[in-house]
């Protein structure tokens, strides 16, 4: 997954066994303008993530019924990608145990719900998929303003978090300091370089020595593996 923000998806997989339920889903989305496809079972669906050819970002609306055996390499794929889930439940307590399992952005929504509660829940985790930058095992949730570093949660305040998300969306790009004062923080007096340095050398004590390289006589570079 490249550096940025995820595009909208024009795709979304249904993953419904109940023929009646996925013909539901299916129309809803597709009256608000997405390509829908089909399906009952993971071993239909697995062919539309295994296609070389159409790298479109695409959104999976699973059922959380289906045998998790099956589901897993579906979602490993999604998580590779990046790409979006919806899972659906009976039950409300599955949801934080739904989203704790895959680093990816996803979401659940409990049923019974109404088409206006579903295209409300696929907004708001197209907010939230559009809202993450990558870099390497890196990932920053700009709506949340949360970290992780292969899938491990850091606490970051809000002056690192911002240094950050600068370097993130420059890669492989040196940013001096006066622009990482004047982006990150919105400073107009750039004569407090100093104060970048410090915040830098805090940031590398969370993320690894290594993952800001120091670029001489111009200011610093994101180098993640």
């Amino acid at each position: 997954m490249t550096e940025g923000t995820q595009a909208r998806p024009e795709r979304v997989m249904v993953l419904e066994p109940d023929a009646e339920r996925r013909q539901m889903l299916a129309q809803t989305l597709m009256q608000s303008g997405f390509r829908c496809f089909m399906a009952d079972s993971v071993h239909d669906a697995l062919p539309f993530y295994q296609d070389k050819q159409d790298s479109a970002c695409m959104l999976t609306i699973l059922n959380a019924r289906l045998p998790w055996c099956e589901s897993v390499e579906l979602l490993s794929r999604a998580q590779e990608n990046d790409w979006p889930v919806l899972f659906l439940t009976a039950e409300a307590a599955n949801v934080a145990h739904l989203q704790s399992l895959f680093d990816l952005p996803c979401d659940a929504l409990v049923h019974p719900f109404s088409p206006k509660q579903l295209m409300n829940a696929v907004e708001n985790l197209l907010l939230l998929a559009q809202s993450l930058l990558r870099a390497g095992p890196l990932r920053l949730d700009t709506l949340h303003h949360r970290v992780t570093m292969a899938g491990e949660h850091l606490t970051l305040t809000a002056q690192e978090f911002a240094l950050l998300e600068v370097l993130v969306k420059t890669p492989g790009a040196a940013v001096s300091r006066e622009t990482l004062l004047r982006t990150a923080w919105g400073y107009q007096d750039l004569g407090e370089t100093r104060t970048v340095d410090v915040h830098i050398q805090r940031l590398r004590r969370k993320l690894g020595k290594s993952c800001i390289e120091t670029v001489y006589k111009t200011g610093y570079k994101l180098k993640m593996a």
